[in-house]
């Protein structure tokens, strides 16, 4: 261990832990303490003094609890490598040394306790900051969609439901300086899998232009955005047809919904 390191990685945390507890060997305590303090590796010294201080106030309240594996080889091992020695006959140094003992395990549960919990934090601190992001993404693309609902010149159309779908509204706002369409529907039922509704531009003149195929989702509802194509004419209408899966060229199903343009 002779380097700084720039990252916290989970073999640096259980090494901060065990040296925090006292449970490295003496050659492993003595290189790491010449690592952090020859080296000045500021992340393991920063990990340290945190376990450090969580143990020094956890250590006596800290709840009955059994090691793990990995914890009870190393005390073994620890075990075997200590030099024997007499059996103390006061039962008072007894009991001060399991009480030692006692304090020892309950530090090296407490670091173990809070290598898990700061994993744990790290990993709900990062999809935090995951979608912090992701929202951020959103509230921009929904205050350029009201920038462009509420600019001058948008032309605000009813869709009416049609036939047995009378129930069925929407709300198409026609932004003519951007020539997008955006349309919002509700209450028109999901169709089968060998159906699709297609969105129609209808000209003053000439033949509808398919603007989109689409299905609405298990509440009905479907949000659309779409460019108005260059030369398309003047538009008279917009419709929505219940068409075969994947729509066709020219409309050809019942409508849905209607609205005049």
């Amino acid at each position: 261990m002779s380097m700084k390191h720039t990252q916290l990685t989970d073999d640096l945390q259980e090494r901060a832990s065990l040296y925090a507890a006292g449970a490295m060997t003496d050659s492993e305590r003595i290189e790491y303490t010449r690592h952090l303090e020859e080296d000045q590796c500021t992340v393991c010294r920063s990990e340290v003094n945190e376990l450090q201080s969580a143990i020094s106030l956890l250590a006596y309240t800290v709840p009955s609890s059994s090691p793990s594996q990995t914890v009870r080889v190393r005390l073994l091992e620890q075990a075997r490598n200590a030099r024997p020695g007499p059996e103390p006959r006061q039962p008072g140094l007894r009991w001060f040394q399991w009480s030692t003992a006692a304090v020892a395990l309950a530090s090296i549960v407490v670091a173990l306790m809070l290598i898990r919990s700061n994993a744990e934090l790290r990993r709900m601190t990062s999809e935090l900051n995951s979608r912090i992001v992701q929202l951020e993404v959103q509230l921009a693309n929904e205050r350029n969609r009201m920038a462009m609902l509420t600019s001058t010149g948008v032309r605000v159309v009813e869709l009416v439901g049609q036939g047995t779908n009378m129930q069925a509204s929407g709300r198409l706002f026609w932004n003519q300086q951007q020539q997008r369409w955006v349309v919002y529907i509700r209450d028109l039922p999901p169709l089968p899998a060998d159906k699709s509704y297609q969105l129609w531009f209808v000209p003053k003149s000439g033949a509808p232009v398919s603007a989109e195929v689409f299905n609405t989702a298990s509440n009905g509802s479907v949000e659309i955005e779409i460019p108005v194509p260059p030369g398309i004419g003047d538009l008279g209408a917009a419709a929505v047809t219940t068409e075969p899966a994947g729509g066709l060229p020219k409309p050809s199903g019942a409508f849905s919904l209607l609205g005049a343009l």
